[in-house]
């Protein structure tokens, strides 16, 4: 399969919305490898690895859409920073408890 360039730029675009979310994070501690990858059935499969001051998610689509399955990485990677800040906070919080709770 042959990426043309508006592949590249929509594949840059969507991958964008990640990176922005970290903008406190030095360019040089974020890292996004794709893979596209052509299915059965006229599929695409879409796989990505970002890492992101050292801190590793993975994602893996298939559709019948380029941008669909480019979406669809982007978002499932998303969940998994929300969900991994989500934890982050209560491991915080329980912290900042307990070292109330001490005193």
């Amino acid at each position: 399969m042959s990426v043309s360039p508006s592949m590249v730029t929509l594949i840059k675009t969507k991958f964008d919305r990640i990176s922005k979310r970290f903008s406190d994070v030095d360019e040089d501690a974020k890292f996004a490898r794709v893979v596209v990858n052509t299915a059965p059935n006229q599929m695409f499969e879409v796989r990505a690895n970002v890492t992101i001051a050292g801190k590793e998610y993975f994602s893996d689509e298939t559709e019948f859409n380029f941008e669909t399955a480019v979406i669809n990485t982007v978002e499932e990677i998303l969940q998994m920073i929300e969900k991994d800040k989500e934890i982050q906070d209560k491991k915080a919080l329980k912290e900042e408890i307990d070292l109330v709770e001490e005193v």
